[in-house]
């Protein structure tokens, strides 16, 4: 399960992290039990990552959350006729 808490668009708590793929000042990509996930802003920092909990901190000036489709969650039909 993934959840979320964004306070005042600069503390970021997430869990159901399995991976951060990149991480930048302004960008972190990771790989989470629900799918992709893009956060971007500004001054970006990692303050916190528990690879065995799941859990990570992010601080700074977020102005982006972007969530991709899972692909558990991808219907039947909509696979095949890409």
């Amino acid at each position: 399960m993934l959840f979320s808490t964004l306070e005042d668009r600069k503390e970021l708590s997430l869990s159901g992290v399995n991976e951060v793929l990149s991480f930048s000042e302004n960008s972190v990509s990771l790989n989470t039990t629900r799918g992709a996930l893009l956060v971007q802003g500004k001054k970006l920092n990692i303050g916190r990552l528990n690879t065995d909990t799941g859990e990570l901190f992010v601080t700074g000036e977020i102005s982006l959350l972007k969530y991709s489709k899972s692909k558990d969650n991808v219907g039947i039909f909509e696979g095949l006729f890409k």
